[in-house]
């Protein structure tokens, strides 16, 4: 809450002044004469009433600013923070002599002399307004002190309405709350030392608007600390307490004021041997010259990390873990001084964003384009990049959002994204889990199907007719070749094999649940290719990371630990992991799932570290939304890039048909349309985060009872012939690949020979053809030169 103003008027000021002069005299026989036998029964009373005064002031924490850590290698760096008063309490040692001799000279240079009320200055102070000098204040350091304290507890009140009539009590010019405050203050002297008490003003004070406390004024106002202050900004800082409105150093018209305080000041502590004649002149001929520097407040500070900082934010608000309800949470958050250190990778994260900023425009001309990635550790679910193609701002328009495309509702406001083929995995695990194949044979063709089973009864639902994305991918396939080409037909057809609703299941184990959408399997058979429901990417990035962990999922969290602000540790969850696939299941998917990037729908993902890679490619109806997500053995990055909804004047656009304005993809396929958005961002990312968290180069073999076998289905498919490399010579490169990689084996391109074949067309490979040779094993394409050696 702003810091409210001291103004008052002259005539106020009067008065109060006269009331304090009037009970002057029971001050003086409490405070500096307790031991003298007064006589005369008004005095008498008057000491007896006072007495009676509570004197026992409860001095609750002082608010503090929460902040917000990302790491930086081995560094913690601020990234925001979030505060009702902007406050860092410091102790006696981190606040240097010079403020507290100003603060002394400034507000009661008599500090040190008197027992909590100075019944001498307010005579002094009464004398001098009633001849009308300045109007000078009475209180001592210890009752201001009374007074924060007081104004403290009511902005923490729950209302507006509460706050505004507690704060009326506190500031009341009274008599009756004068005396409560002056025995109150004499009770702090008397639990207290001097150095505690003028310590905890300092920390306690308003300098104007939100900025509370010696310490967050010196960085305010001068981007230095408490400790290191000169004596001119020491005394210019304490300046501001006598009126924070009309004293504080951001508004230009508030500087000559704040000079003429100041000096009075210097002069104050010059007159009472706190500072030498040349201290005095030198620092009154330094112009108050501040040097604002605001703190990185809320999330829109935050820059690259908005949105992952959001996340945290809406976190915290949604955990009882951090407060019994929402406001409750919400409080702590702007008041506990707590210290959240998160997982975020920040120099990862700047590379996120210069990923997607340069493959993924803020805005298109007529729709709505929309672009969002996240990197997850395998293992520990910790969330290593959050990013979007928009900047963070709760104005939303435009190139800005506050809505967090790679989240859910819940920690996002996002209404997800339909995840195409990314969401066949699903299928193929519980095909590996049921006890069939990677080599088996599956129908592959487009049609119209109702022939499944949901939860051990027949499908309820209309026919689902489904095509496939080309007209060459019909036909019979392997459950290796499907998964590499993404074909809807080869999951469509194994689903029908499976239960619907233990593959919704399988996907809700792995942390892929609804966001919006049709979810129920018993009616809506289009989830098996991603196609009824809504996900997050983050849920997404989390799965295939748990794939990738031995089918052991781990939750995505975004916070490692919260310190209190008197250093001891707030309990706060952590990842959840669970089993879900056996590790046998979960290897035979990612041996399935290399063939992606080995001659598959992501050939030209492999980044140039030589790192084992495996995942999926997703591509929605229309290509309104299109996915690439893929993990190493040590972090999975999904990548979404598409429509973001409709607005007022636009249609979904079909990424198939349309570039991206003023981006060069990172390859041309195609066209070099906006379809491929998606694997340049996924490309750079997962390079960065290779580089610095690194991975296998290599992966356990799958067991053989999840390779071999052909069990053809009893349509009449044929079976086909495992272990056998096949005959691949006078091809192109690209069809020995879709060659080997359909007889269920790995590829690479060799050295270049030369032959008399034409130039590209392969000569050779090895294993050479004919070879007996398990699926699984890397075959060696060499192709001509076209010149014969």
């Amino acid at each position: 809450m702003p810091s409210r103003s001291r103004s008052r008027s002259a005539a106020s000021a009067f008065f109060g002044m006269l009331a304090i002069a009037v009970i002057a005299g029971v001050m003086i026989a409490v405070a500096v004469t307790p031991a003298i036998a007064l006589t005369g029964t008004t005095t008498k009373n008057g000491i007896g009433l006072f007495e009676q005064l509570p004197s026992d002031l409860a001095i609750a924490p002082l608010d503090q600013k929460t902040e917000i850590y990302a790491k930086d290698g081995d560094k913690d760096v601020l990234i925001a923070s979030f505060f009702a008063q902007n406050r860092d309490v410091v102790t006696w040692d981190q606040i240097s002599q010079v403020a507290k001799n100003a603060a002394i000279a400034g507000e009661d240079v008599r500090f040190y002399d008197h027992g909590g009320i100075d019944p001498l200055g307010i005579l002094r102070a009464t004398v001098a307004n009633l001849a009308g000098s300045d109007l000078q204040g009475a209180s001592t350091i210890t009752q201001q002190y009374v007074k924060n304290v007081c104004v403290q507890e009511a902005e923490n009140l729950s209302t507006q309405a509460k706050v505004d009539a507690a704060y009326a009590v506190c500031t009341d010019a009274s008599v009756g709350r004068k005396l409560k405050e002056a025995r109150y203050a004499i009770a702090l002297e008397k639990k207290y030392s001097k150095d505690q008490i003028l310590l905890g003003y300092l920390n306690i004070a308003g300098f104007g608007g939100r900025i509370y406390g010696i310490e967050s004024a010196a960085q305010y106002y001068y981007g230095t600390t408490a400790a290191d202050l000169t004596i001119a900004q020491a005394a210019s800082l304490v300046a501001i307490v006598n009126n924070p409105s009309y004293l504080r150093l951001d508004v230009k018209d508030n500087l000559a004021r704040n000079t003429e305080r100041r000096n009075y000041i210097l002069g104050v502590e010059l007159k009472n041997g706190l500072i030498t004649q040349a201290q005095h002149d030198e620092a009154v001929a330094t112009p108050v010259t501040p040097k604002i520097t605001p703190t990185r407040t809320g999330c829109e500070a935050a820059g690259d990390a908005g949105f992952f900082c959001d996340y945290v934010y809406r976190t915290i608000l949604s955990d009882p873990a951090f407060g019994k309800d929402e406001a409750a949470r919400q409080a702590n958050l702007e008041r506990s001084g707590w210290k959240i250190y998160t997982t975020l990778d920040l120099a990862a994260e700047k590379k996120a964003k210069k990923a997607m900023s340069t493959s993924v425009p803020r805005t298109a001309a007529g729709y709505n384009v929309g672009g969002a990635a996240v990197s997850v550790e395998v293992g520990t679910g910790r969330i290593l990049t959050m990013v979007t193609n928009k900047d963070f701002s709760y104005t939303r328009g435009g190139t800005s959002s506050s809505i967090n495309y790679t989240a859910d509702y819940a920690l996002g406001h996002s209404n997800g994204w339909q995840p195409g083929s990314t969401f066949k995995v699903f299928t193929l695990l519980d095909w590996l889990k049921s006890g069939r194949t990677l080599n088996e044979v599956v129908d592959s063709n487009p049609g119209t199907v109702s022939d499944f089973t949901a939860c051990g009864k027949p499908y309820a639902g209309q026919p689902y007719t489904y095509g496939n994305d080309t007209a060459d991918e019909g036909g019979y396939q392997t459950v290796l070749t499907g998964t590499a080409r993404s074909i809807n037909g080869t999951f469509v057809h194994m689903a029908q094999q499976l239960d619907l609703c233990e593959i919704k299941k399988l996907a809700d184990d792995f942390g892929v649940t609804p966001i919006r959408g049709n979810s129920d399997p018993t009616q809506y058979a289009s989830f098996i290719i991603g196609g009824s429901y809504t996900v997050s990417p983050v849920s997404i990035a989390a799965a295939y990371a748990g794939i990738a962990n031995e089918g052991k999922y781990c939750s995505p969290v975004a916070i490692e630990k919260v310190v209190r602000s008197d250093g001891s540790e707030l309990p706060v969850p952590g990842t959840s992991c669970k089993q879900v696939v056996d590790p046998g299941v979960a290897n035979a998917a990612v041996y399935a799932l290399r063939g992606v990037f080995t001659g598959g729908t992501a050939s030209g993902d492999n980044t140039p570290d030589g790192l084992y890679e495996f995942g999926k490619t997703g591509t929605t109806d229309e290509a309104y939304d299109t996915w690439m997500t893929g993990s190493t053995s040590k972090v999975a990055t999904s990548v979404w890039v598409g429509n973001n909804g409709t607005k007022a004047g636009s249609t979904l656009q079909n990424l198939r048909q349309t570039t991206f304005p003023g981006v060069t993809p990172c390859y041309t396929s195609g066209n070099g349309t906006a379809a491929v958005a998606r694997h340049c961002v996924w490309k750079a990312i997962q390079t960065a985060v290779n580089k610095d968290y690194g991975g296998a180069t290599t992966w356990q073999a799958p067991d053989p009872q999840y390779l071999y076998g052909s069990a053809a289905p009893s349509t009449g498919a044929p079976t086909t012939q495992a272990g056998t490399v096949p005959a691949t010579t006078r091809m192109s490169a690209a069809d020995a690949e879709a060659a080997l990689v359909a007889a269920g084996y790995t590829w690479a391109l060799g050295t270049p020979v030369p032959s008399d074949l034409p130039a590209g067309q392969v000569v050779s490979t090895t294993p050479q053809a004919g070879a007996a040779a398990p699926p699984g094993t890397q075959v060696t394409i060499a192709t001509s030169t076209g010149a014969a050696g």
